[in-house]
């Protein structure tokens, strides 16, 4: 059992199995509001403390599909190439949208973290809060946030942007696949760009775009604040 657990494929096969299984469900049961990505997480949380294992030993595993992370964001970049014609006519709209969302994204956990009486060391660590995970955890240790915090806030508002925003564009009667997929890849990453596509492959090719863009952008506005903040 021990060897069992200190093999790197133990926690690697655990992330897919339960990954594949709450897919299927979702599939099978036509419930969109089932999340693989945060179902998976409950039950290999659940598992590990029911079945008393260490998290060290699943954690060999995991980081295996975490350092697919990059690779997987740079392949977002083949369908933007097949709609590059739509991306080259809406440019400027994409990129104020980008700048404007991933600067308003930094500015809302600046001002709440500080009306809430948040440390400095929490706000900071919540600021990455809506770029991808490789992107969000170099931020993190630019503002010497705590990297674990960072990247729970990416998780949990990818999870949220990506549930709210069907009704966010019917209120709103945002029905531009270019403008869903701007505000799902400014705000909700990865996650967000997991919903575009569900959409319209033009929103997650914008989306997928977003994600590259307002990484970038953020790492921008971060080093200038943190050049302020830490002179």
């Amino acid at each position: 059992m021990i060897e069992l657990l200190s093999n790197p494929v133990f926690g690697l096969f655990l992330t897919l199995i339960c990954g594949s299984f709450f897919w299927w469900l979702k599939n099978v049961s036509k419930f969109t509001w089932i999340s693989p990505l945060l179902f998976s997480i409950g039950l290999i949380i659940i598992l590990l403390q029911g079945l008393n294992i260490p998290y060290e030993a699943y954690k060999q595993g995991a980081d295996i599909i975490q350092n697919f992370l990059g690779p997987i964001t740079v392949i977002l970049a083949v369908p933007l190439y097949e709609h590059r014609e739509d991306l080259m006519r809406h440019k400027s709209a994409i990129f104020i949208g980008t700048i404007t969302g991933s600067f308003s994204a930094l500015l809302v956990v600046f001002f709440l973290g500080h009306l809430f009486g948040l440390s400095e060391l929490f706000i900071h660590s919540l600021m990455p809060k809506s770029v991808t995970t490789p992107i969000g955890i170099s931020a993190s240790e630019i503002l010497n946030g705590i990297i674990g915090l960072s990247v729970v806030s990416i998780i949990i508002t990818g999870l949220f942007g990506a549930f709210v925003a069907p009704a966010v564009f019917k209120v709103f009667k945002i029905k531009s696949a270019i403008a869903q997929g701007v505000a799902l890849g400014t705000t909700a990453h990865v996650i967000g760009t997991g919903k575009a596509y569900e959409i319209d492959r033009v929103c997650g090719a914008m989306s997928g775009l977003s994600i590259g863009l307002a990484g970038v952008i953020s790492i921008f506005w971060i080093v200038l604040y943190s050049a302020i903040v830490f002179p």
